[in-house]
């Protein structure tokens, strides 16, 4: 049986794609390290490689102040929203590269939780020494501000798709995603073990758990996907893609059963 940890490629591969690589890889990383060092008076302000996360540990807390923000260098993740009267919204799945925390620059506060979907490390950066390194490379800025752009332009999709599209079509976009991504970091974008737990999927599509079983068994039934337990193996990313792009007869939107 294979195993629910996706297998990443090296961290020297994921860090290729990380938005704060150049602070800690190559002659640029040298001027920005020695200005935040200069800045600094403790080991508090420097950049860290976490322990590793164990499934189910918090990053962050919503609602906890500001202090630092993170780069996933393995494993994965996933942020949610919490309401005062305990119900919980996932906004966004995390793999490597993938900068989090970021959300909580304009009020000091994280605005959303963070959560570790299986052993993860991360690349933590206290705030202050973030402040001090994109000052001292505007490149580096543009870097951060690109990836955290893209991942708000993802949750605005997230909200398009919930709004839109047909549970099929809702379920379909979603195994597309996890492909790019993972084909995006050097990983095998048709066989892939999913991290998150079928509630997470059902929660972060608003549909039924039930739902997201009966799609399981569909998808296969229409040979566009190979199921075994938590590892997907695409057949046909054309006839996903098509099932994902398909509004429904008169355009209606799904339900949640």
């Amino acid at each position: 049986m294979r195993g629910n940890v996706i297998d990443f490629p090296k961290a020297s591969v994921t860090c290729g794609i990380c938005p704060w690589a150049s602070a800690c890889l190559g002659a640029r990383a040298q001027a920005i390290h020695q200005a935040t060092l200069q800045a600094a008076h403790d080991d508090s302000h420097a950049q860290q490689c976490t322990a590793p996360m164990k499934r189910n540990q918090y990053v962050v807390r919503q609602g906890d102040a500001l202090d630092a923000i993170y780069v996933l260098r393995s494993g994965s993740a996933k942020s949610y929203y919490g309401s005062s009267d305990g119900l919980e919204q996932i906004i966004a799945f995390h793999y490597p590269g993938d900068l989090l925390g970021f959300d909580g620059i304009a009020s000091g506060s994280y605005q959303s939780s963070i959560v570790a979907l299986e052993t993860a490390a991360l690349c933590r950066i206290p705030f202050s020494s973030a402040e001090n390194a994109v000052t001292s490379d505007p490149g580096l800025w543009a870097d951060v501000m690109r990836a955290a752009s893209g991942q708000f332009a993802d949750q605005h999709g997230h909200a398009l798709m919930l709004g839109q599209k047909t549970a099929s079509g809702r379920f379909a976009s979603f195994l597309l995603d996890v492909s790019s991504n993972l084909a995006a970091r050097g990983c095998s974008r048709t066989e892939f073990n999913l991290s998150m737990a079928r509630q997470d999927i059902a929660n972060y599509l608003s549909l039924a758990v039930e739902t997201i079983s009966r799609l399981f068994g569909d998808l296969q039934a229409q040979g566009a996907i190979k199921v075994e337990r938590r590892f997907v193996k695409i057949l046909s990313l054309e006839k996903l893609q098509a099932i994902a792009d398909d509004q429904g007869a008169h355009g209606k939107r799904a339900t949640t059963g």
